[in-house]
């Protein structure tokens, strides 16, 4: 008779199998990571052309923001400056990931609307 209800291999076996499916769903749905190593943003915003639907990024570790897109969209970074700069073109299914530079953030008038590429 087994000492314990669950084995220890029945468990590593429970977390290789979390892992896996959490893999294979990031793969197949995507995400949009923003790594942003100068804490020079506030927040960022994924946004659809018309700016009606809005899913806003998440703080997912340290200097970094990430969500799943439900839509096509762009990237909305708010910066601490009070600059807004619209970067990296988003869409469900695949991986996006952006980082925030200096140029994104610098100081100047008002709101700033630009795309660039996602790098």
């Amino acid at each position: 008779m087994q000492r314990y209800f669950f084995s220890l291999r029945i468990a590593l076996l429970v977390i290789v199998a979390g892992v896996a499916v959490s893999a294979i769903d990031l793969a197949t749905r995507g995400f949009v990571v923003v790594h942003d190593p100068r804490a020079l943003i506030a927040g960022a915003v994924l946004e659809d052309g018309l700016g009606a639907r809005r899913r806003p990024l998440r703080t997912f570790a340290r200097d970094y923001w990430a969500t799943r897109p439900a839509f096509d969209g762009t990237v909305r970074l708010l910066c601490r400056s009070g600059r807004e700069v619209l970067r990296g073109d988003v869409r469900p299914g695949e991986q996006t990931s952006y980082t925030v530079t200096a140029e994104d953030c610098r100081r100047g008038g008002g709101r700033y609307r630009s795309s660039g590429a996602s790098g």
